[in-house]
């Protein structure tokens, strides 16, 4: 696929890194948060730097000193800070109908006195700082970057051409004039405007956004958007002495480094894909809410014609129900972590990329793809396998923020119609483990996070009740590990467990059909036994005897070959009929260890170290999840990789990827 022209244009923007020296020690304190500064550096910390260009940044400074902010960057640490010029400040307050710093509320808003949609200092002052990361334009990518700010809210990050010059946007409103200024503590870009995201939820914004008025009316028709209004969960408290407890009991050291840290919050999010109105005039006639409501009768009374009379538009099988809630789904999905977030270094980039997303229309998923050899865009959804017509994000109108969610521009209508429900009841649904969560999505968790060589490896342990569509019985610890490149994993992620484990997990909606199902994983020595079941709420059944989870793929119980090492089967395609006679397959070819810290940089399929165990052919009579549930039979460690479902008419043409 052709490179964006985004990242040529970061390129030619990047300028040479500063070396860091060593220098002066001093002590200042915040009290925004008790900051000891060692100063150890003779380039400025941010906060000097600032100071000292008072002449552009002087209402900044006072905003800084105000919140005692100042205190922050002064520190030692690791900050990036999208400063706004004097002139952008002042554009600032006059937008909100201010004459200066003075007219915001400094921490806490008066809810009587102010607007819902009014901001403090102290959120103001946070939208512009990162905390953690020094991230340089050479780092960008395009859309969200992959760590909020300080207000815990994302920054994104595109191009616009003017007058012929390429210039870098922040959240699509403000140019960054001068880039990667490199102090002591991080990086300084000077932005020409404040960054100001929304303070509304996700349905407030859609109803003050006129380019989607008829999409927004068929939302308060169904009701749907009383779905839209969770921000948080407050009852969840990380540092509370039962969750603090948790951590010190069950909380261990990775292999690759990384200790187990708890979630700081449990947030929810959406993401709604949405036709604007001049979309749905221009390419399929539609001007008002009773022409809509016959396009989705049109559309999805062919595919549930059971219900093509449920007339009630909050009813989940109206049509018009069903046309609006495929377009909506519970993860806080931005351009980025629709499916590139997951397309890390491990996936070998001949191969065409695949992400199921779960809607919020009851047991529909929707695919996005990534097309190796579509040079126009970065991915498509629901291209199926008789059409290119395919979904796409509209790029100049995306990630458009709120403070639960997100919404997309599409350029054509995105439903599950009879074409789309043919493709999903015909191909091989291969869904990485991180993708059953939600909670891993919206709370910044899953995802690459761009380095992934050097990058912050991170694993989290989740106390009981945190992810829904779990449960854990007691000595069951359940983590997630965040993409990394030691490891041999699907998408670089794994879900871990140790302990004397005993879990289920409901799996997104699978369409109705025959399907053989497969469990992926990696064995190692400290791995343990497990029993794997899978059934459906009413009857879970063992697949089979318990699996010897610490056995490698070339022990003589499961006769795994290198493809390529015997003459006779240079392919491996004799070794893999074998194989599937034992209840195993080998790993796919798509994916590739990066670093070779412990799998010799071997793709998938090359490796023993990665298997594929069969649990067994089921029918399901009608769309639905399932259950997938594991227990420990010998203590040791349990990774969940993946799981697939092919339908059996596939098996013989699948090939190896």
């Amino acid at each position: 696929m052709k490179k964006d022209i985004f990242i040529n244009a970061f390129h030619k923007l990047i300028r040479l890194k500063f070396i860091i020296l060593i220098g002066l020690i001093g002590i200042v304190t915040s009290c925004v948060e008790n900051i000891v500064v060692y100063r150890t550096e003779t380039k400025d910390m941010i906060g000097d730097y600032l100071k000292k260009d008072s002449v552009e940044f002087s209402e900044f400074n006072k905003m800084l000193d105000t919140t005692q902010v100042m205190g922050l960057l002064k520190a030692y640490g690791e900050y990036t800070c999208f400063a706004p010029t004097n002139e952008a400040m002042y554009a600032f307050y006059h937008a909100h109908g201010k004459t200066s710093m003075k007219d915001f509320p400094l921490f806490q808003l008066d809810t009587i006195a102010h607007p819902k949609d009014s901001i403090t200092l102290l959120q103001i002052v946070y939208n512009q700082i990162i905390k953690g990361q020094i991230i340089t334009t050479d780092k960008f990518n395009y859309g969200r970057l992959a760590d909020q700010s300080m207000n815990e809210r994302y920054i994104t990050i595109d191009t616009a051409v003017v007058n012929g010059v390429i210039l870098l946007k922040v959240n699509k409103t403000s140019s960054i004039i001068r880039q990667d200024i490199e102090l002591a503590n991080g990086v300084i870009h000077v932005i020409n405007q404040v960054l100001n995201p929304s303070q509304l939820t996700s349905i407030e914004t859609i109803e003050k956004d006129k380019k989607f008025t008829l999409f927004y009316q068929a939302l308060k028709l169904t009701r749907l958007t009383e779905k839209l209004f969770l921000t948080e969960d407050k009852s969840y408290d990380p540092l509370s002495a039962t969750n603090v407890a948790f951590l010190k009991a069950k909380g261990i050291t990775q292999g690759s480094g990384s200790k187990d840290e708890l979630p700081k919050a449990k947030k929810y999010g959406y993401t709604l894909f949405m036709e604007s109105d001049l979309t749905f005039k221009n390419l399929y006639g539609i001007e008002n809410i009773e022409q809509l409501v016959k396009k989705a009768s049109d559309i999805y009374d062919p595919v549930f014609p059971e219900d093509k009379d449920v007339k009630l538009y909050d009813d989940p099988k109206n049509s018009l129900n069903r046309f609006i809630a495929y377009h909506m789904v519970n993860k806080q999905l931005s351009y980025n972590q629709i499916i590139k977030a997951y397309d890390t270094p491990h996936m070998i980039k001949n191969y065409d990329m695949y992400e199921y997303i779960e809607t919020m229309c009851p047991n529909t998923l929707m695919e996005a793809r990534i097309v190796r050899t579509d040079g126009d865009h970065d991915f498509s959804l629901n291209m199926t396998n008789t059409t290119t017509d395919a979904v796409h994000i509209v790029k100049d109108y995306s990630d458009k923020d709120a403070t639960n969610g997100v919404y997309h521009e599409i350029d054509k209508i995105l439903a599950y119609d009879s074409e789309t429900k043919a493709h999903m009841e015909n191909i091989r649904l291969r869904l990485d483990a991180a993708s059953f969560f939600p909670e891993l999505t919206n709370n910044n968790m899953r995802g690459y996070r761009g380095e992934i060589i050097n990058q912050d490896v991170r694993s989290w342990i989740f106390p009981k009740g945190y992810i829904e569509r779990l449960t854990c019985a007691e000595g069951t610890t359940f983590s997630y590990l965040n993409a990394y490149g030691g490891y041999l994993d699907y998408q670089g992620d794994e879900v871990y467990l140790a302990g004397n484990y005993d879990f289920s997990v409901v799996t997104p909606p699978i369409p109705a059909g025959t399907y053989e199902v497969r469990f992926g994983y990696q064995p190692t020595g400290g791995r343990g036994v497990a029993q794997l079941y899978f059934g459906d709420e009413d009857k879970v059944e063992p697949c089979g005897i318990p699996l010897d989870l610490r056995i490698d793929a070339d022990n003589a119980l499961i006769g795994y070959v290198v493809p390529g090492l015997a003459l006779d089967d240079p392919n491996g395609y004799e070794n893999d009929k074998m194989m599937r006679n034992r209840g195993y397959m080998k790993g796919p070819c798509t994916y590739k260890d990066v670093l070779g810290t412990w799998y010799g940089k071997k793709i998938a399929r090359q490796s023993n170290r990665v298997l594929r165990k069969i649990l067994g052919i089921y029918t399901f009579d009608k769309p639905g999840t399932h259950i997938f549930k594991v227990k420990s039979v010998k203590d040791g460690q349990f990774m969940f990789d993946f799981l697939e479902f092919i339908p059996v008419g596939l098996i013989e043409s699948e090939g190896v990827d």
